[in-house]
């Protein structure tokens, strides 16, 4: 899922909570935002120089002597296109 949009889900949600007992102040409003925020060190996968391409991963494989790790979404084309 889209991260600005998970980010704009969970504040609406969080928004929908604090009207029912009030308004939801520029200052929740901010706290909220830092705490669903992806943080520091979370996300290390996207540091990974993955390859999309499985020919030349399976060359680079081969050349390093290092096995291959192969990502398939289900139903779906090598990395969840459709």
């Amino acid at each position: 899922m889209n991260r600005h949009f998970t980010t704009l889900l969970l504040l609406a949600l969080c928004a929908g909570s604090a009207h029912a007992e009030g308004t939801l102040t520029p200052q929740q409003f901010e706290s909220l935002r830092q705490q669903i925020r992806p943080q520091a060190k979370e996300s290390q996968g996207a540091a990974v120089p993955w390859l999309i391409n499985l020919h030349a991963a399976r060359e680079r494989a081969a050349r390093e002597d290092k096995p291959l790790f192969l990502w398939r979404s289900g139903g779906g084309d090598v990395l969840g296109r459709t």
